[in-house]
């Protein structure tokens, strides 16, 4: 998972603005630190291809920084190999296994740049696609058996292997967002004042979707609070507007 206590991309994108200013201001001197110290930067950001370029002219000049630089390169072209594979678009199902096939990779490349940086960012690329694979499932869960069941199982297993991630506070309240759609598509399929109706099985949605709020509402110092605060009286709402209608 992604540790919380990274570098800020706002960092590695002022560090390139400094970068580029000193360049322009002693054109010709320490050109090499210069790109590679930029490689550094963009490989932070996660732009690996352009990353790539000033790797390859800081090892083209075999300095001081050419052979640190030529095992970066090595690195990041493995990690384009893996993100330039292209996902099947036709089948939901092999488009689902291809995911699979590009965490499995991104595993692989974590436990053999383990304690480097490129742990971390290989760690920061199975997480995307993590999430990925939920929201695909999410949004074709019509079209794939007991889709609803599979949604739910794909976020809680999200939260559960990215618990460390800095990402886990907007997890949690999209993992509440979907329990928070049933519970609506429940009342809607289902109206509230007729017989049909069961409120047991609306406040199983309603209340996990409360709980999960609840649980971003009660950490202090995140963004996330304050929307989080937000959805909390909002389901609450909803939950007595609901109640009150079945009665």
């Amino acid at each position: 998972a992604i540790p919380k206590d990274v570098t800020g991309v706002n960092i590695m994108k002022a560090t390139l603005v400094r970068l580029n200013d000193y360049e322009k201001k002693n054109g010709g001197k320490f050109t090499d630190i210069i790109q590679f110290n930029k490689a550094l930067a963009l490989e932070r950001l996660r732009d690996y291809e352009q990353a790539t370029v000033f790797y390859r002219r800081v090892a083209e000049t075999g300095g001081r920084l050419g052979s640190e630089a030529t095992k970066n390169l090595e690195a990041l072209e493995t990690f384009l190999t893996v993100l330039d594979k292209p996902l099947p678009a036709e089948d939901p199902f092999q488009y689902i296994k291809g995911l699979d096939e590009k965490v499995a990779a991104w595993n692989h490349l974590i436990q053999k740049h383990q304690g480097t940086t490129y742990e971390f960012l290989a760690r920061c690329e199975e997480e995307r696609i993590d999430r990925a694979k939920v929201a695909f499932v999410e949004a074709n869960r019509y079209r794939l058996k007991d889709g609803n069941q599979l949604v739910l199982l794909g976020y809680s297993q999200l939260i559960t292997k990215h618990r460390q991630s800095k990402n886990i506070h907007r997890f949690v309240i999209d993992f509440g967002d979907f329990y928070a759609l049933l519970a609506k598509e429940y009342a809607a399929q289902y109206d509230p004042e007729g017989l049909s109706f069961e409120v047991k099985a609306f406040d199983q949605f309603a209340k996990s979707a409360l709980k999960l709020y609840t649980e971003v509402v009660q950490i202090d110092g995140i963004v996330e609070k304050i929307e989080a605060q937000g959805k909390v009286e909002a389901m609450r709402g909803l939950i007595e507007k609901i109640t009150r209608l079945s009665r």
